[in-house]
């Protein structure tokens, strides 16, 4: 692997695009009803938010939360974003195998590509579920599929997610040609003996906005730019409601107050850390790095 040293930004600003209330609706009781209309309100909340801040932003979008509303595809296009994939369900990888896995990608490109007529140049999977054992396959398939960069990799020790001992840094991992595969790990320190992570999701919502801001400066002082990962439902200015997803249950309660912990206070911050440092897209950093 050839490690990437170059830092033009002080962050990469990625989004995984889903419908919460359909993927909710799944995990909790096996049935999800899709609602686009909650999904857009999220996303104008959003892009309304980045395009203040003249920033642009990577969204890695889900094909069956937005194969209904393809509307909302072209609106994050058109508003001058970079599109890339997040695959076409939000299966793991883990528990779908390689051989399943395989056809996702191949999909979900053939779509975007189709709607917003442009290319797609990388992939995250879902929930960062690639096995670190499997990393050699994972990277043969998404280089077949054509794609020049690979996000789902925290190089951290999760509990349902994680490679401890992946690089921090980006790296590119395959090479034919002209033709290059980077893998762009999400965001992680090293403090007291241990990696952390420190980048997105449920972190920012439990850290606050000056600690944020700290491990942004320590991410670069090491000269890898902080690469993030949102989702619009952590935008949303209505509380998001697991009994509305998947109906009246312990578990759907449970998971509203865990979901809604602390998500008022996004917005807040991002805007802060946007208003702070220069944010961009992947695609503008391989460009700048000389990878595309």
């Amino acid at each position: 692997m050839t490690e990437i040293a170059r830092q033009p930004v002080a962050g990469l600003l990625t989004i995984d695009v889903e419908d919460w209330y359909y993927l909710s609706g799944c995990r909790l009781s096996g049935h999800g009803t899709p609602r686009p209309e909650i999904l857009a309100r999220q996303l104008d909340r959003l892009l309304g938010l980045v395009t203040r801040h003249a920033c642009r932003a990577t969204f890695f979008c889900l094909g069956d939360s937005l194969v209904n509303a393809p509307q909302l595809l072209r609106r994050i296009a058109d508003a001058g974003h970079e599109v890339a994939t997040h695959g076409w369900s939000h299966q793991p990888i883990r528990r779908i195998g390689l051989a399943a896995f395989r056809e996702d990608p191949l999909r979900s490109l053939s779509w975007l590509q189709d709607v917003i007529r442009r290319p797609v140049l990388g992939y995250r999977a879902p929930a960062f579920s690639v096995p670190g054992e499997w990393l050699d396959g994972f990277y043969d398939i998404c280089f077949e599929a054509g794609l020049r960069y690979d996000s789902s990799i925290f190089p951290v020790r999760g509990r349902r997610y994680g490679i401890a001992d992946a690089p921090l840094g980006p790296h590119m991992v395959r090479q034919e040609g002209e033709r290059r595969l980077v893998k762009l790990p999400l965001s992680a320190i090293t403090w007291l003996g241990r990696r952390w992570p420190v980048t997105g999701g449920g972190y920012w919502r439990i850290m606050s906005a000056r600690l944020i801001r700290a491990a942004v400066t320590r991410v670069n002082r090491e000269g890898r730019p902080m690469v993030t990962y949102l989702h619009p439902h952590e935008f949303d200015s209505e509380r998001l409601s697991g009994i509305v997803a998947a109906g009246v249950s312990v578990r759907s309660l449970r998971h509203s107050c865990q979901q809604n912990l602390g998500r008022g206070s996004m917005y807040g911050k991002l805007d802060g850390l946007l208003a702070a440092g220069r944010f961009g897209t992947v695609e503008g950093y391989l460009r700048d790095a000389g990878l595309l």
